[in-house]
C-alpha cells in the first residue's frame, strides 16, 4: 500500500471510530449497529468492514491489527537482543501512536465502565489474549515452547502489566503526562524492585 493510500486509509478509520464512539455514548452500544454507523461516518458497511471486522473491535479496538505491528516490530529487532527489551521498544510504540488520541481513548473507557458486568469478563479475556500472543511472539524469538518455558509468559505478563498500569493513569489523570512517560516510570520502578527481589532470592539459596 502506497504512503497516500495508507494515510487515507488511516483517516477513514480514525474518522470511524470517531463517528462510532459519539454514537455509542449517544445511543448505547447495543442499540448502535453497524449499518448506524457505517451511514453517520458516510460510508458503506463495506467499508466498515474493511477496517473493523466487528463494532465490538471499535470499542475493545482491535488486537489483531496492533499485533501485527508488534511482530513487525519483534521482527526488526536484533536477534541477541533480550526480549525484555525488545518488547518495551514495541510496547512505546504503542504508547506513541495512542497518545495522540487520547480523548478517543477516555471515551472508550467510559464507555466500557458504564456498560454491564459481563464486559468486566471480556476484558479480562482480551488482556489475557494479549499477553498470551505476546508470550507465543516471544517464544518464537527463543525457539522455545511457551508451554514449558515459563520465561516468555513471565517477561509478558510483566510489561503487560507496566502498561495496563501506565494507561490507568493516563486514562485518569488530568495533569497532561504522556503515556510514555508514564510508561517508563513505571516500567523503571518494577525494574528496581525486581532487582532487589531477585537479590533477596539469591541469598536464600
Amino acid at each position: 500500500m502506497s504512503g497516500r493510500r495508507e494515510r487515507r486509509a488511516a483517516r477513514t478509520r480514525a474518522d470511524i471510530e470517531e463517528v462510532a464512539l459519539s454514537l455509542f455514548t449517544e445511543h448505547g452500544f447495543e442499540a448502535t449497529t453497524v449499518e448506524r454507523i457505517a451511514e453517520a461516518a458516510d460510508i458503506s458497511p463495506r467499508t466498515f468492514f474493511r477496517h473493523f471486522p466487528s463494532k465490538e473491535a471499535v470499542l475493545f479496538g482491535d488486537l489483531r491489527r496492533e499485533m501485527a505491528r508488534v511482530r513487525e516490530i519483534l521482527g526488526s529487532r536484533p536477534p541477541d537482543e533480550h526480549p525484555l527489551r525488545s518488547l518495551t521498544v514495541a510496547t512505546l510504540d504503542v504508547t506513541d501512536r495512542m497518545e495522540p488520541d487520547r480523548a478517543q481513548h477516555r471515551m472508550r473507557a467510559e464507555l466500557l465502565n458504564a456498560r454491564h458486568n459481563s464486559v468486566d469478563y471480556e476484558l479480562h479475556l482480551l488482556r489475557q489474549q494479549w499477553v498470551q500472543e505476546l508470550a507465543e511472539l516471544v517464544a518464537e524469538r527463543l525457539d522455545v515452547d511457551a508451554a514449558t518455558d515459563a520465561r516468555p509468559n513471565a517477561w509478558s505478563m510483566t510489561l503487560g502489566c507496566c502498561f495496563g498500569s501506565a494507561m490507568h493513569a493516563w486514562l485518569t489523570r488530568t495533569d497532561g503526562t504522556p503515556l510514555r512517560e508514564l510508561f517508563t516510570e513505571m516500567l523503571d520502578e518494577t525494574a528496581r524492585g525486581l532487582g532487589q527481589a531477585a537479590q533477596v532470592a539469591v541469598s536464600a539459596r
